[in-house]
């Protein structure tokens, strides 16, 4: 008992470092989200599950560490897991810390270095997405995550972000294809930059990933190319992803508007995707908020529309329960509907009511 009450008291020490020198620091976080999810039709049929990969938010568990090395400069790392709360499984493909990975240097005054792996600039277009302004939740994202603002990756990636100069920030990024003797194959690069002044702000951002491997469907057939199902496991010889957002607070309300392009490209051909989000926050109380969006989607002669409304409860600044209902329709014979990482639906329709509860830690 007494080695056990020793360990116990090495590991907090350990993780709460806040060094006793005072200059280094290594935090836990993560979020563990919830819930059962109702589908009206994937491929043909109803589906009740639990949503073990977060319903509101992805669920992660992460470690993010600094260190004062003096002069303002500092060093920092973020190792960050993603997983499935319903069976304990690894998220990402099973990547220990599939979500990020990454050391790097910061200053004030000099901006952010950071090598590893890491989101590209389009994540910071996700306040912007229906997802976020309407709390739409995880169903919300856009098709097939094309424009990526569903959280993709760079590996083997470099990034270098300037300091904030009067709300202003940009970066530029650069990842590696590890493939010896080509050295364009695989690889990716993206730019991006910020502005906030008060309660307004805004973002533009730039991806090209060379050999572009779709995994996710779209409900029809672009270039020749299959995208319907999940996982669909197609590769484009490069896609180029361009977005821009802006978001204003006012009083109870928040307001936000997004619009990507994703550009696929094969055999000398190319295909773009267009979304268009519109949405809408407002607190109704300190510990309540209502949120609605929609999203509008062009491609070739397709279209498609996607209504998105949300309750949310706080209990704390930390947990809350909401009520999400997604709801997707194609307007031609030509595709059929598929939300967000799920099946495809057999027809053009599909909706998705979510009940779950999130805890921030």
């Amino acid at each position: 008992m007494k080695k056990r009450r020793l360990s116990a008291i090495s590991f907090a020490l350990l993780i709460s470092s806040t060094a006793s020198h005072g200059q280094s620091s290594v935090t836990l976080y993560g979020i563990v989200d919830t819930g059962i999810a109702y589908v009206s039709n994937e491929g043909g049929k109803r589906a009740i599950a639990m949503v073990g990969g977060g319903g509101d938010r992805p669920n992660r568990i992460g470690f993010r560490g600094t260190e004062a090395l003096g002069g303002g400069l500092n060093a920092n790392f973020v190792l960050e897991n993603g997983y499935n709360l319903a069976t304990g499984g690894l998220g990402q493909g099973g990547l220990l810390f599939g979500r990020q990975a990454y050391v790097g240097l910061s200053s004030e005054r000099l901006g952010e270095l950071r090598v590893g792996r890491q989101y590209d600039f389009m994540i910071d277009l996700v306040p912007y997405t229906a997802a976020a302004s309407g709390n739409g939740g995880f169903y919300s994202f856009h098709l097939g995550d094309l424009d990526r603002l569903g959280g993709e990756r760079l590996n083997n990636s470099i990034q270098y972000r300037t300091p904030t100069i009067a709300g202003f920030r940009a970066g530029a990024m650069f990842s590696f294809g590890g493939i010896p003797g080509d050295f364009n194959r695989n690889s990716a690069k993206s730019i991006g930059i910020t502005y906030k002044n008060g309660n307004f702000q805004a973002g533009g951002a730039l991806t090209s990933v060379e050999n572009f491997q779709a995994g996710l469907g779209i409900g029809t057939t672009v270039l020749g190319t299959n995208l319907t199902g999940t996982p669909v496991n197609a590769v484009f010889d490069r896609i180029d992803v361009y977005g821009a957002g802006a978001a204003y607070q006012a009083d109870k309300w928040t307001v936000a508007a997004l619009f990507t392009l994703s550009n696929l490209h094969k055999d000398g051909r190319s295909a773009a995707l267009r979304a268009f989000d519109a949405g809408a926050t407002y607190w109704i109380s300190p510990g309540a908020s209502a949120g609605a969006a929609v999203t509008y989607y062009m491609l070739d002669a397709h279209r498609w529309i996607v209504p998105s409304a949300s309750l949310d409860y706080y209990y704390s600044k930390r947990t809350n329960v909401y009520l999400q209902v997604v709801s997707m329709h194609v307007d031609d014979s030509g595709a059929v509907a598929q939300l967000f990482v799920l099946p495809a639906s057999s027809s053009r329709n599909q909706t998705a009511v979510t009940i779950g509860m999130r805890h921030n830690f």
